[in-house]
């Protein structure tokens, strides 16, 4: 690869992992869907917004 490629591809995972955070941030904020999944997988939605945070937390 050149220093092109590189730079792309950098540029690339950057926004990948913008967007996974971004998608997590919103699934925090959004309360209906917090107690949707919270029902469907008897928790809480404490316990759904920690799962949620640690995923923000960790890389994919």
């Amino acid at each position: 690869m050149n220093s092109f490629e590189d730079d792309f591809n950098g540029k690339t995972m950057n926004f990948q992992e913008q967007q996974r955070r971004q998608v997590i941030m919103n699934t925090i904020e959004n309360h209906d869907y917090l107690l949707v999944v919270a029902s469907q997988q008897n928790k809480t939605v404490e316990q759904v917004k920690y799962e949620l945070m640690m995923k923000l937390m960790r890389k994919s």
